[in-house]
């Protein structure tokens, strides 16, 4: 994996002749906003692509993923987008949410490591829960168990957005209260930023305790770098104790209210 800044007028003539081509992996690459707006015209060819990865190319930026957010509706097979550590913010969510309702195959979104506010990380969560803008079509074969309500994303396996700078209680809070309608997630990591914990108080952990028996097939909660009032984080540790499928929850040790029952075999402490 080396810098494809020198060789990027190549391989951009190179790669539409690949037309079969379902994973394409670039991080650690190099890739600038200049980059990636000359990377996109080959890009749209790919309309068999079912894995993108950028992740770990800080100079790609907003002006990057909107460049990247304007060919995605033509990418429909899209299954994994991966732009973590990016470089993005809120401006490039904002390009990403308009292209996200073309993405109905989209099983794995992760922009965590990135520098997304609150009003950034709710829309993009609106975005995958609402009925009228994603195909309902598409539950996993064998998930019977996974409601077919057109109030329901029945896709979205794993979604990665924490360790966002601009992320506070706030904004998680209002994510708790969404994501009951992503029903097939596997994976949920939504930890605050490792420099800023976000604090959820009692009204937005509650919400996401009431929120994961909605989740039948939840296995990772990702809360590290976040604290919450002792009532509250009884009530999120109950209910991952009793949820059947859910097998660790990850949570920071020096956040762990003081006197708290830790005993629950989900939790993961670091």
């Amino acid at each position: 994996r080396k810098s494809l800044t020198a060789v990027l007028p190549t391989f951009t003539a190179i790669l539409p002749t690949f037309t079969a081509m379902q994973v394409l992996v670039l991080s650690f690459t190099g890739i600038s906003s200049t980059g990636m707006r000359t990377l996109v015209p080959a890009l749209r060819q790919l309309t068999r692509l079912i894995t993108l990865d950028i992740s770990y190319n800080r100079d790609i930026r907003d002006h990057g993923l909107e460049s990247l957010a304007h060919i995605l509706p033509l990418l429909k097979a899209m299954k994994v987008l991966n732009l973590m550590r990016t470089g993005i913010s809120d401006r490039g969510i904002s390009a990403l949410v308009k292209a996200l309702p073309h993405l109905v195959e989209l099983q794995e979104l992760n922009v965590s490591y990135n520098n997304i506010g609150d009003s950034g990380i709710v829309s993009l969560v609106q975005t995958l829960c609402q009925p009228s803008s994603l195909d309902t079509g598409h539950n996993r074969a064998g998930d019977k168990n996974l409601t077919t309500s057109p109030h329901y994303n029945n896709t979205l396996q794993e979604l990665y957005i924490e360790e966002n700078s601009g992320v506070t209680g706030a904004g998680l809070g209002r994510v708790a209260q969404l994501i009951s309608a992503l029903p097939a997630l596997t994976e949920l990591h939504m930890s605050g930023d490792y420099n800023t914990p976000a604090h959820l108080s009692d009204t937005a952990a509650m919400a996401l305790a009431e929120a994961l028996p909605r989740l039948p097939a939840l296995e990772v909660l990702d809360l590290r770098y976040i604290s919450m009032e002792p009532a509250g984080f009884q009530a999120v540790v109950q209910a991952a104790e009793k949820h059947p499928t859910l097998e660790k929850l990850l949570y920071r040790r020096r956040g762990v209210p003081e006197g708290a029952d830790t005993s629950a075999s989900c939790l993961r402490l670091n």
